[in-house]
């Protein structure tokens, strides 16, 4: 069930990402889009800087490294130390990669 609700929330996205990229002008028509691999995509939204496009880039990949964990058996495992992310995360961000202390590690070391 989960990892279908992520593979749904993961093509909503990806929907997404490709109405942005057509309304912001990056491809003129839907025959270019098609011809484009949705990483290619990404890398474009990525490379846009438009805040819109930057936030579903990161969104789409983010769920789909969820999605790669629970192919692999290590969903809920922190990508940092691998320690079990608190459940009650998981319940408000099933995508989320990271347990509380490597989130305010990270914080406390890569934020302005």
């Amino acid at each position: 069930m989960l990892q279908h609700n992520l593979e749904a929330q993961y093509e909503t996205l990806a929907a997404s990402l490709r109405h942005e990229v057509i309304s912001n002008a990056l491809i003129s028509n839907l025959t270019a889009m098609k011809k484009l691999e949705l990483n290619e995509l990404i890398k474009m939204a990525k490379s846009s800087y438009i805040p819109t496009l930057l936030d579903l880039a990161a969104k789409i990949e983010k769920v789909d490294a969820a999605v790669c964990t629970l192919t692999l058996g290590m969903y809920g495992l922190c990508a940092d130390c691998e320690e079990e992310i608190e459940a009650d995360d998981l319940l408000k961000d099933p995508a989320q990669p990271r347990c509380r202390a490597c989130r305010e590690h990270s914080r406390y070391h890569h934020d302005d």
